[in-house]
């Protein structure tokens, strides 16, 4: 009998220890009905066990089960016993559980640190992968000198864009299986192999982006110049006001929408219509994320998106518009 005494006694113990006894009334000053004290004591074991149950912890769930039927067996002097001991015991832990608080405070803000290091380590590692796969392009290219000379040179006497889309494409092809073969890309990594063909290709557009993006030469510069002038005037006088644009008065208060047109406004330093599409992307992203800490729907529509962007785009007034829109 004292054996089964001293089981049952560890067992609530053990569970009662164990549990998180903020929300259990501890002030015992006045005289209550102990029988309510039990009800709200068989309540929240039964909460930790419907918990348990969820996160399908067997080892515990017996051993709530067991609490459960010892705590119900207790009479009024037994549960004045259990509500004292218990609150004493938790008065006693209540430094070390502060204790361990701050300690775990002090463990999570390490971790953060750590994986901002580890960020930047990645960033680090990044762009030195970067530097070398652009350095051994570099060098690969420089022994197909001549092969890309004659490219820019067919590449100039074609007059229509889809002749000189399938001649940029049939030479990168080329280009692409020519590296398989070469010894400076039979050690690389797929992600290496993937990043050179990216970086082939800004090259390889460098050398023909003016006659690929103006194919009338003079008079695309022209139109180009053009268009620019004319949402120069129209960038002095339009804003988020303005009733062709109907900007909702929420988003007011993040106009200008500077870091948006710091995306777009380099658009012209990219070659590739690769990197051109990322800029924009860029853009739009920075406005749907100023756009969802105005917005109380928390996800602007479409219809919020487009008219931000047009401001944006006419306060930023990139050059070379009227090609990029008819490439």
């Amino acid at each position: 009998m004292l054996l089964r005494m001293l089981k049952e006694n560890y067992v609530w113990y053990l569970v009662l220890s164990t549990a998180d006894l903020q929300h259990i009334p501890w002030n015992t000053s006045e005289r209550h009905c102990w029988s309510q004290k039990e009800n709200e004591l068989v309540a929240f074991l039964q909460l930790q066990l419907a918990e348990a149950i969820n996160l399908q912890d067997r080892a515990l769930i017996a051993h709530l089960h067991e609490t459960l039927r010892c705590v119900r067996l207790f009479n009024d002097d037994g549960c004045r016993k259990l509500f004292k001991s218990l609150r004493e015991d938790y008065q006693k832990r209540s430094p070390y559980i502060a204790y361990l608080i701050r300690c775990r405070q002090g463990l999570l803000s390490t971790l953060a640190h750590l994986d901002r290091l580890c960020v930047r380590v990645k960033c680090d590692q990044d762009a030195i992968n970067n530097y070398l796969v652009s350095v051994c392009v570099r060098v690969f290219l420089e022994k197909k000198e001549a092969f890309l000379l004659r490219f820019c040179e067919e590449f100039k006497k074609l007059t229509l864009a889809d002749e000189k889309q399938d001649l940029v494409d049939n030479f990168l092809g080329k280009v692409h299986a020519e590296m398989d073969n070469d010894p400076i890309w039979q050690s690389a990594s797929a992600n290496q192999l993937d990043l050179a063909r990216v970086v082939v290709e800004r090259t390889v557009m460098a050398r023909v982006y003016h006659n690929a993006l103006y194919l009338n030469e003079d008079g695309d510069v022209y139109r180009d110049q053009l268009l620019q002038d004319h949402i120069k005037k129209l960038a002095k006088v339009v804003t988020p006001n303005h009733k062709d644009l109907r900007i909702p008065n929420v988003y007011h208060y993040e106009c200008s929408w500077s870091w948006a047109q710091a995306e777009l406004a380099v658009i012209s330093a990219y070659k590739t219509p690769r990197d051109k599409l990322q800029c924009v992307f860029r853009c739009a992203t920075t406005i749907m994320n100023l756009l969802s800490m105005a917005s109380e729907r928390g996800i602007p529509a479409a219809d919020d998106l487009t008219p931000v962007l047009v401001y944006v785009i006419i306060k930023t007034n990139p050059p070379s518009l009227y090609r990029l829109f008819n490439m």
